[in-house]
């Protein structure tokens, strides 16, 4: 019986873009905390009170950085195929 094949480890990830990633995801929940901030009257927006203007920016604005933190993340670690047994990675630039 042949033993099993080494695999190799995956690419290292570039940790100052994975922090950055952790700042961003962290944004929205720190905002979400500071509830003093946010629930008031007062500025309106037409007949809107400011709580539900900004609840509804909140939604938008989280989007926008969840969806950044996920491409800096893919970003930070790249992926780099490797053969179906897991052996060698396929394709140029091998390290």
């Amino acid at each position: 019986m042949s033993a099993p094949p080494q695999h190799h480890d995956a690419p290292p990830a570039n940790k100052p873009l994975l922090a950055v990633a952790v700042v961003l995801l962290a944004i929205p929940v720190i905002a979400l905390m500071l509830v003093g901030t946010y629930a008031k009257d007062a500025p309106r927006l037409g007949p809107f009170p400011f709580f539900i203007w900004y609840q509804l920016a909140r939604v938008f604005l989280c989007s926008a950085l969840t969806f950044t933190a996920h491409r800096l993340v893919l970003k930070a670690r790249p992926h780099r195929p490797m053969n179906p047994e897991g052996t060698e990675f396929v394709g140029g630039d091998e390290r």
